[in-house]
């Protein structure tokens, strides 16, 4: 079960930093006002006319050679005889960003389209995407308000939740345990660990380091207490390079310079090698990283575990999501509301937030969750029957925000380019951030946005 490679909370529960939509509403109030979206609540939709219609779905969850992709459209057309759902295969998030954006100043968008959720923000402010708060309103509690929050801008719905990344840590229960070394609860144990398993097989490391992990390396600052975009709703403040963010870049050239990581990118033929050999015993990622692992290293199962994250601070388990994807009515689709019905029903229902289990990914609707439960574990660990159990906790503690910015593209690339040179030349990660934190802010100044730093 998967969410997006690369991203519930009790009542009861004290919060330790402020909830992600309150964060959300604020970074984009300002410059929603700014945007032009007229027409964008799919409830005006006046190219809806009653009669039968076919919806064009962008998407990469849904294939359509797989059975159990063809089995959810097979049930929403006997469900919903008048409407057809085309599905059309598409590339990553940022492909699939840019090409709708093409597509919105063609007047020529599909219907639906998956994305992943740092997408969101740009696509609001330039318009492409429609505000579907009334068209979910009847589904708002089969979805945890934690989840919604990303998708939430401005106290306004732009996307049906899909699927969720609550961030894991997966390692080689069978390697730790030969090495002597215990599962680390905290980002100090986990360097402590790093250097026993180095020091027992030097061939062997707990993890690579892949500098194109972007979402990973904010997601990191984030939980070490740093916001790395945010917005008061009159001007943006960028947080690249705050001391919280720049401890975790300490931290992890720390560690590459004592070569207790490898700094390899993920999902190469000579990562997939050394993941089947064991000798890179763990991956920081999500609850998708185990179905992920198995599809390279199915000979390996058994020989898994998956435990919560490492915490910067002992006893604050909160986290962020990694990864996850959303469903989007475009802003242009010529059947709006229909549109926003089959998200609704595939994401938020009850019949359809079950099958998406079939897609082998972590559902958000509440129903899907649910039966995560009972379910069987992954492939890739079929003896911890507690996994699911121990991602819901996690969930339940997932409370820190990561809000994307307009130019967090551009901000990737740079970062990417910088962050890999570094690593390879043994140079300062530290000046990575700081520049990328000039970039951002040069970028958001250029496209006319205030920027407090």
């Amino acid at each position: 079960m998967t969410a997006s490679p690369p991203p519930s909370v009790r009542s009861d529960r004290p919060r330790r930093r402020p909830a992600p939509g309150k964060l959300a509403a604020a970074a984009l109030a300002g410059v929603l006002a700014a945007a032009s979206l007229a027409g964008c609540s799919s409830g005006d939709d006046s190219a809806s006319d009653g009669g039968p219609v076919t919806l064009q779905f962008w998407t990469y969850t849904l294939k359509g050679g797989d059975p159990a992709a063809k089995a959810i459209v097979d049930k929403y057309h006997q469900e919903h005889p008048d409407v057809t759902i085309k599905l059309s295969e598409v590339g990553g998030t940022q492909e699939t960003a840019s090409k709708l954006l093409a597509a919105d100043k063609a007047d020529d968008t599909p219907d639906v389209v998956q994305l992943e959720y740092r997408a969101l923000p740009s696509l609001v402010v330039a318009g492409a995407v429609k505000e579907i708060t009334q068209d979910v309103a009847s589904v708002k509690n089969k979805i945890e308000p934690n989840i919604w929050d990303l998708t939430t801008l401005n106290k306004q719905v732009y996307g049906v939740p899909q699927d969720i990344g609550p961030m894991m840590f997966t390692y080689r229960k069978d390697l730790f345990a030969k090495y002597g070394v215990k599962v680390p609860t905290t980002w100090a144990e986990y360097a402590d660990a790093a250097e026993q398993i180095h020091k027992k097989d030097p061939q062997a490391y707990i993890a690579s380091f892949s500098t194109s992990q972007f979402e990973f390396f904010a997601a990191q600052a984030a939980q070490a207490g740093a916001q790395w975009w945010s917005n008061d709703g009159k001007s943006w403040t960028v947080g690249i390079d705050s001391e919280p963010s720049l401890k975790t870049a300490d931290y992890w050239q720390d560690l590459v310079e004592r070569d207790l990581v490898k700094v390899e990118p993920l999902l190469t033929p000579e990562w997939n090698a050394q993941v089947n050999d064991g000798k890179i015993l763990s991956w920081a990622a999500a609850a998708w990283a185990p179905s992920v692992l198995y599809s390279v290293a199915p000979d390996t199962a058994g020989k898994w575990a998956s435990a919560p994250l490492p915490q910067w601070k002992a006893g604050d388990p909160a986290v962020s999501f990694l990864g996850g994807s959303t469903y989007l009515v475009p802003a242009k689709s010529k059947h709006a509301k229909e549109a926003a019905d089959f998200a609704t029903w595939l994401g938020a229902s009850d019949e359809g937030s079950k099958l998406l289990l079939g897609l082998d990914i972590y559902p958000s609707g509440n129903a899907g969750r649910a039966v995560t439960l009972t379910h069987e574990p992954p492939k890739l660990m079929p003896q911890q029957k507690d996994f699911y159990k121990v991602a819901d906790q996690v969930i339940k503690n997932t409370t820190i925000p990561v809000v994307w910015g307009p130019d967090v593209n551009l901000a990737q690339s740079g970062f990417t380019d910088a962050l890999n040179k570094a690593a390879s030349n043994k140079t300062s990660f530290r000046d990575v951030y700081r520049a990328t934190q000039k970039t951002v802010v040069g970028d958001l100044k250029k496209s006319g946005y205030t920027v407090t730093q």
